[in-house]
Order: structure tokens, then sequence, then C-alpha cells
């Protein structure tokens, strides 16, 4: 049953992004879900789902690679699955992760493509974890190390920039940057 209204998940998502604005970012599905929906927003290149039972999720858009359609989708399939609702999966297509079986957000372009959490466990084949994110407005594919003597995010993870190649549990996996901006990392084929 719905318990928060549009304008108190509008405030709760300013608290929760830090921002004195916030614009709604309409989704019929997550609206229409009365159990496991709620409301979506943005704020620059942050955004927030406040669930009608007043749990949230945010997410720094850009540099998570993920765009407000993967956010709420990803917050669908894990609110389904958390409140035993595996029989109304959402709308949009998605796959198995080829990693850990997870629903994943599924496009033809990106058939292999990883969930959001392996993907934030992606690592050069020393097993530093890297982030990887679209540079500029072209959205050239900049890796960096997550960490790094000279603070988070400092340093070029050059070998992985150069090949594509990263792991994740010691899976070979590519990165690039996606058709529409983000970041895509794929299994590839054994």
């Amino acid at each position: 049953m719905t318990t928060v209204t549009r304008d108190q998940a509008a405030a709760k998502a300013r608290l929760e992004l830090g921002a004195t604005v916030v614009e709604p970012f309409v989704d019929d599905e997550l609206e229409r879900d009365l159990v496991c929906g709620g409301y979506a927003f943005v704020a620059g290149d942050r955004g927030a789902i406040i669930g009608y039972d007043g749990g949230y999720q945010t997410s720094m858009l850009e540099l998570s690679g993920e765009t407000m359609e993967t956010l709420i989708l990803g917050w669908l399939v894990e609110q389904r699955h958390r409140k035993d609702m595996t029989d109304a999966p959402p709308k949009r297509p998605t796959h198995p992760c080829p990693i850990c079986g997870r629903p994943t957000a599924h496009e033809d372009r990106y058939p292999a493509s990883v969930c959001a959490d392996c993907r934030d466990r992606a690592s050069d084949r020393d097993g530093r974890r890297i982030v990887g994110y679209n540079e500029g407005l072209a959205g050239e594919l900049i890796v960096f190390y997550a960490d790094s003597p000279r603070g988070p995010q400092t340093e070029i993870a050059g070998e992985v920039l150069d090949t594509g190649r990263c792991w994740i549990d010691g899976i070979a996996c590519s990165i690039a940057g996606a058709r529409f901006g983000g970041v895509v990392v794929q299994r590839l084929a054994d």
C-alpha cells in the first residue's frame, strides 16, 4: 500500500542527494507497483528512488555507469526478490548475470553484460579494483584504479584501458563505453 506521497518522496530525495532541487523521473512500472515501487528523482548526475515503503536507493549515475532506467530496473528486481514476488518480474527484459546469475538489464547489443554488483568488483589482471566511466561529451572510456597511493581514482589503469580487458572473480571480461553513455562490462567467452 502506498504510504509515501510524491511530495514526501521528493523531500527525502533532496535530503539523500544533498540537493535543493530534484526533478521527477516518471516511470509507469515503478509508480504502478504499489508493493515494490515508488518514485524516482534526478539531481544533476545523481539519481534516487524513494520506495513507497520509505526505503531508498541512490546512485552517482555517470560515475557508476548507470542510467535511471537501469537503476529503476535494479530496484524493481531487488525489491521483488526481497519481498518474494519473483512471479512478478519487471516488464523490461533481463538476463542472468554471466558471473553471479542475478537478473540484470538486457540490451541486445550487450548480451553478456554483468550486473552492477559484479561490475563493481572488476579488477585488472593483478586483482587491483578498477572504476570506469565516460569522459567528456564524446563518452570516451576512462578507467582508474579505485585506490592508489595518491588517493582514490587518481591513477589511470593503463593496461585495462589499452586492452579493454578486466577480470571479475578471476573471469576474463571486456570493458567499454556503452553506446548511449555509461560503461558496459561483459563476460568473455571461455
